[in-house]
């Protein structure tokens, strides 16, 4: 059982990060590639990064999952640059390196060569950090777009929960396994860790390739970190499968629609998308109806943009 103990100033400061985090999602694949992870499109995902993988770069790959911990270090997943976190991560002393890896890996001291970076060695640390950029490149990279999609989808979502119902009832929707026991969050877990807040805050964030119990990070006068597996339905496209928008709206429609995410005239989507002025008209109007765009008159021109709604059928279903 994981348990968070909170103040009223830990619930009046709990927020969810507002981008997903790359060396956080850098840690899960790893350990996905060594152990799989449970989604629909896992395994697709696993073989092709599994191939994509230089041989440069695959000792960093089983160091990073062959260790994991079930702590995270919230530093490094605050960083939503994966550039500005391995700067971050070659800035740091000795000490700091020990304390940041320790709840990055299990055992980072035990049979891992790589320890020296951690021990001052900057030599060492560039060619982890490389490392870590490679395999990043190969197997979180491709799928970032679904990966903030997702990441955003479900800051909308709980967001309006927050605003409805209050962050004590969202928390309890939003994480898997929580409930309430007074002041204290209860969280089904393999974890038997009790966190005290103690007016730190809590930050929450989605993870895209983590798929088991939430995950904590805390480190001194710092707000603690909780991850949690994103729901299965915000799926992740793997190879050339189809778009999901334009099998909701149709090819021409959903062009259209992405198209609007800034304002253009009726004329300027035919231009645009070479199509008939009847046909843009027709596609603007269905669009409208589904309040999907707006529409306002501006002398003999009617000017679209896509509604909140629109935008968001449109990143989440971004090719």
């Amino acid at each position: 059982m994981l348990r968070i103990l909170f103040t009223p100033d830990d619930l009046a400061s709990t927020r969810f990060l507002p981008e997903p985090t790359p060396i956080l999602e850098l840690k899960f694949a790893a350990v996905g590639l060594r152990q799989g992870i449970r989604a629909p499109w896992g395994e697709r995902w696993r073989s092709r990064a599994l191939a994509a993988i230089p041989p440069s770069a695959r000792r960093t790959v089983r160091h990073v999952g062959g260790h994991f911990s079930w702590a995270l270090s919230p530093t490094f997943a605050v960083s939503t640059d994966l550039d500005e976190g391995m700067e971050t991560f070659l800035g740091f002393g000795t000490e700091r390196l020990r304390e940041e890896m320790a709840l990055y890996f299990s055992a980072p001291n035990s049979g891992v060569p790589m320890w020296s970076a951690f021990e001052g060695d900057r030599d060492a640390g560039r060619v982890l950090v490389h490392g870590a950029k490679t395999t990043f490149t190969a197997t979180v990279q491709p799928y970032w777009d679904d990966i903030r999609a997702n990441h955003h989808s479900e800051l909308a979502q709980h967001g309006r929960l927050m605003a409805c119902a209050g962050v004590g009832a969202a928390l309890t929707t939003v994480i898997p396994g929580a409930s309430w026991y007074g002041d204290c969050l209860r969280i089904d877990s393999p974890q038997d860790r009790t966190v005290r807040l103690g007016g730190r805050g809590l930050v929450i964030t989605p993870t895209a390739f983590w798929t088991g119990p939430p995950l904590v990070g805390e480190l001194p006068d710092q707000p603690v970190l909780l991850a949690y597996p994103a729901p299965a339905e915000l799926s992740i496209r793997v190879g050339t499968e189809s778009d999901s928008l334009a099998a909701i709206l149709g090819a021409t429609r959903a062009a259209v629609l992405r198209l609007l995410s800034t304002e253009h005239t009726t004329g300027d989507i035919a231009r645009e998308l070479g199509i008939s002025a009847p046909s843009a008209s027709e596609h603007s109007t269905s669009l409208r109806e589904a309040r999907l765009i707006s529409s306002r008159r501006d002398g003999k021109a009617v000017i679209h943009r896509a509604t909140v709604l629109g935008q968001d059928l449109v990143r989440l279903n971004s090719p």
